[in-house]
């Protein structure tokens, strides 16, 4: 089971934003915090944008959440970068229809894969962005140097 790589991104960048909120955050910023490539972030930028979930800041104006951070779960982060690799969560191969178990197979797990799938959507449903705000150390609320470039 592999959810792709832009889904923890999105959710770093919320929380970026979110927390450092009184700052101008950019994909560089938020690329320097995960240790990744800046046009990563801006093309996950992009589909939290048209999710409206973000506002990216343009000129000198601040990039924003795009509504307030209990209102942001963490399923809507994965329906935003990645609701496309949710039905290929659980991959079969291709079956011998010829036996009683091949024919069979994906019939018998195709609503328990369906179920488990629902189960964790609900569950991401659940936890907000303002909820893992919460968790960090507050004190550290200062965007700190190495992140500015």
């Amino acid at each position: 089971m592999r959810i792709g790589s832009q889904y923890t991104v999105g959710i770093h960048t919320l929380l970026v934003v979110a927390f450092f909120d009184e700052d101008k955050i950019t994909s560089e910023i938020v690329a320097t915090s995960i240790g990744c490539n800046p046009v990563i972030v801006r093309n996950v930028f992009t589909k939290l944008s048209k999710a409206n979930l973000l506002k990216p800041g343009m000129g000198k104006a601040r990039t924003r959440l795009g509504r307030p951070a209990d209102e942001i779960t963490l399923y809507d982060v994965f329906a935003a970068v990645d609701a496309d690799d949710a039905d290929g969560i659980f991959r079969m191969y291709p079956v011998n229809t010829h036996c009683p178990v091949g024919s069979e197979i994906h019939d018998l797990l195709s609503s328990r894969f369906d179920i488990a799938v629902r189960s964790m959507m609900n569950q991401l449903s659940k936890t907000t962005i303002a909820d893992l705000v919460s968790e960090l150390p507050q004190e550290k609320r200062c965007l700190p140097e190495v992140l500015r470039h």
